[in-house]
């Protein structure tokens, strides 16, 4: 397993005791937890691909281990995963194939001469190059990094006068991250920063899998927004959820064919993001990885099956096999954000009146943590997740700002 959170950890060594090792990136190393074991553990930086291939080896020479199979649930560890792959002779997306599905730039230009829609997409070098396709797209433009996860250093420019100081942070904090493997592409490639098309409707996450010809679809999920959180910060999932009734089931799976194949993905696991906008669908990512964050719990409190375990089973052979959605029940999950930098004193949930209807949750920082907002920081001000099944009399979107002002944060 390359590159996951202490709480993926956690539960693959409760439910899956001893079959797996763990190659992690110092950062990620919970402080306020024991440590695991050095027998299941390699603590090293990812980025570093001969430190990562020396500590493995010696790993598995000491204690006489073979590898059966590799998986990788964050994007910035998905080139570390396909190189070890390819040494070790693993099934995996090629180092290559990685590399287009990261390049935001190269993988839109791909689907747009296969005829896939997807946002409009363009270098950008100066904010008078935003300007500029601004008045190409005629609308407002997402800004961001060539390569990047989510809502990290993403900005949604409604006028051209936004394209500027934007344009400003974009770079500064990438210069302040060189190291960071979520952005390898700007060390790799020109032109660190580019421009989409902003398109406006309904966003959906799924999981799916893709044999090398066909795709199957495991999961899809409707995304929530909040306005005053950064563009692409969702506050929280619903799954099942259905495709709208204008849209083609079978035409949306031929697409994502296409998409798979234009990026040279052999057989893989994979998560897509989609906008629905006048009941057409609009690729905004795919990915040889399935989703995370909160996803799995919501999966395995909706049908019964620990998406983490699929993950496993996958890379030793095993093909997904999910319930069909009349099996799965209804269910949200709900994800916390600090409103404010700080040191975090207390997480004080008051969900008494949602108790009968809440599966899990999940509380991701200590008391001691300091906590910062964007676009200093994306992961510190998570605070968590909330899974629940939503009340039958109330809006889901009404039922989420319920929950959220239920959670009191205290920062200092």
């Amino acid at each position: 397993m390359v590159g996951t959170t202490r709480d993926y950890i956690d539960h693959i060594r409760d439910r899956m005791p001893g079959e797996a090792i763990f190659l992690t990136d110092p950062p990620a190393v919970a402080s306020f937890s024991p440590p695991v074991p050095k027998t299941e553990e390699i603590v090293c930086a990812l980025w570093d691909l001969k430190t990562v291939r020396d500590n493995l080896t010696s790993f598995l020479r000491r204690h006489r281990l073979s590898l059966s199979g590799i998986t990788c649930f964050d994007c910035e560890s998905l080139y570390t995963a396909a190189a070890i792959a390819e040494e070790w002779d693993l099934p995996f997306p090629s180092t290559h194939a990685v590399i287009r599905c990261r390049d935001k730039l190269r993988s839109k230009q791909l689907w747009a001469s296969s005829g896939i829609a997807c946002p409009r997409v363009a270098k950008v070098s100066s904010p008078g190059d935003i300007r500029d396709f601004m008045k190409k797209t005629g609308g407002s433009v997402v800004l961001k990094p060539r390569s990047g996860s989510g809502s990290e250093l993403t900005f949604r420019c409604d006028s051209e006068d936004m394209a500027d100081p934007c344009y400003r942070i974009v770079l500064k904090r990438l210069r302040e991250r060189t190291a960071d493997p979520l952005f390898f592409l700007q060390t790799r490639e020109g032109a660190p920063v580019i421009c989409e098309e902003f398109i406006p409707g309904e966003e959906y996450s799924c999981d799916l899998f893709f044999d090398g010809k066909h795709a199957t679809l495991l999961r899809l999920a409707k995304k929530y927004f909040l306005k005053e959180l950064p563009i692409g910060t969702a506050v929280a999932y619903e799954i099942p959820s259905q495709f709208p009734p204008t849209l083609s089931r079978g035409g949306f799976l031929r697409q994502l064919e296409k998409a798979a194949g234009s990026l040279d993905l052999s057989a893989s696991l994979c998560m897509a993001d989609l906008v629905i906008r006048n009941g057409k669908p609009y690729l905004l990512e795919l990915s040889p990885r399935l989703g995370g964050d909160c996803l799995p719990s919501m999966i395995e409190a909706s049908c019964g099956v620990d998406m983490l375990r699929v993950a496993m089973e996958f890379a030793e052979g095993t093909m997904p096999d999910l319930p069909k959605e009349p099996a799965w029940n209804h269910v949200i999950g709900v994800r916390f954000h600090a409103k404010k930098s700080g040191v975090l004193q207390a997480i004080t949930p008051a969900l008494e009146e949602w108790k009968t209807n809440i599966y899990s949750q999940l509380w991701i920082r200590n008391p001691g943590d300091k906590i910062d907002l964007p676009p200093q920081d994306y992961r510190s001000w998570l605070l968590g997740h909330v899974t629940f099944s939503p009340k039958p009399d109330l809006e889901i979107a009404q039922q989420i700002e319920l929950l959220m002002q239920s959670v009191k944060v205290d920062i200092c």
